[in-house]
C-alpha cells in the first residue's frame, strides 16, 4: 500500500518537474511560459533582435496573457476568437480604425499627463497606495508613463496578432513607446515600478495589482526571465 503512494507521488513529481522544465524551456525560447493557444505548426513571423526588445516594453501583460515576445505565431481560432472579443471589450477595438485610434490616444494623452499631475498635488495620497503593493514596497516612483508607454506595446501587438494592423502599422507604435520609455527611464526596474504604480493609480481597487506586481519581479529576477536577456540600452540592437 505505502509502495503504491510513493510510486504515485514519484510519478506525480516527475510530471510536475517536467511541466516545470517546459515552461522555463519555453520562456527562454520564445519569452512565454504556455503557447498552447498559437498554432506552432504554420508559419510564424520570426521578429528581429530589435523587435524582440520593442516587445520586451510590453513584457509585463504580455507574460500575463501568454502571449510570446520572441516569436510571432498565428493564433488558434478559438483562443482568437475569445482574444479579439477581450480586446473589443476592454478597449472598443474591433477594427483598424478604432486600433488607430487608441493608439494615437496613447502615443499623444493616454493616462500619464493626468496621472502625473495627481502624483505631484497628491504625493502622500499615491505614495500610501504604492507601499501597500509588494513590489513597489521599497521602490520610489517618480514616474508613471510607463502604464501608457507598454500599453502602446501591447496594443499595436495585439492588433497585429488580430490582422487589424500590418507588421509595419504595428511596429511605429512599438518603437515609438520604446524610444519613449528609453528617455524617461533608466532601468527595467524602474520601468516596472512607473507601470504597477500607473496601473493602480487607473484601479485602486482592482484585485489584479499583486498579481501585476509578482510578474513584474519574476521579469526581473528570475532565471529565464526574458528581460534577464535582454538588456534595457542598446536600442535598436546593434547588429540587426
Amino acid at each position: 500500500m505505502f509502495e503504491w503512494l510513493r510510486t504515485i507521488a514519484t510519478m506525480l513529481d516527475s510530471k510536475k518537474m517536467a511541466a516545470i522544465a517546459l515552461e522555463n524551456e519555453n520562456i527562454r525560447r520564445y519569452g512565454a511560459q504556455d503557447l498552447s493557444e498559437f498554432d506552432l505548426d504554420q508559419t510564424a513571423r520570426q521578429p528581429t533582435a530589435t523587435e524582440i526588445r520593442g516587445l520586451a516594453t510590453g513584457a509585463i501583460l504580455f507574460f500575463v496573457g501568454a502571449n510570446p515576445i520572441k516569436l510571432l505565431p498565428r493564433i488558434k481560432p478559438e483562443p482568437l476568437a475569445e482574444r479579439k472579443a477581450a480586446t473589443a471589450d476592454w478597449w472598443g477595438i474591433s477594427n483598424t480604425e478604432e486600433a488607430l485610434d487608441i493608439l494615437q490616444w496613447l502615443r499623444e494623452e493616454g493616462h500619464r499627463h493626468k496621472y502625473q499631475s495627481q502624483l505631484k498635488s497628491q504625493p502622500m495620497h499615491w505614495q500610501a497606495l504604492f507601499v501597500d503593493n509588494p513590489f513597489l514596497k521599497n521602490r520610489t516612483v517618480t514616474n508613471v508613463a510607463a502604464w501608457d508607454y507598454a500599453r502602446q506595446v501591447n496594443v499595436a501587438r495585439w492588433c497585429y496578432d488580430y490582422d487589424y494592423l500590418t507588421w509595419e502599422e504595428a511596429w511605429q507604435y512599438i518603437d515609438d513607446a520604446t524610444q519613449a520609455a528609453l528617455r524617461t527611464y533608466d532601468s527595467w526596474d524602474s520601468f516596472a515600478a512607473g507601470f504597477v504604480a500607473g496601473r493602480i493609480m487607473w484601479a485602486p481597487d482592482n484585485d489584479m495589482h499583486d498579481h501585476i506586481a509578482e510578474t513584474a519581479r519574476y521579469l526581473i529576477e528570475a532565471r529565464y526571465s526574458p528581460w534577464r536577456d535582454i538588456p534595457w540600452q542598446l536600442y535598436p540592437v546593434p547588429g540587426d
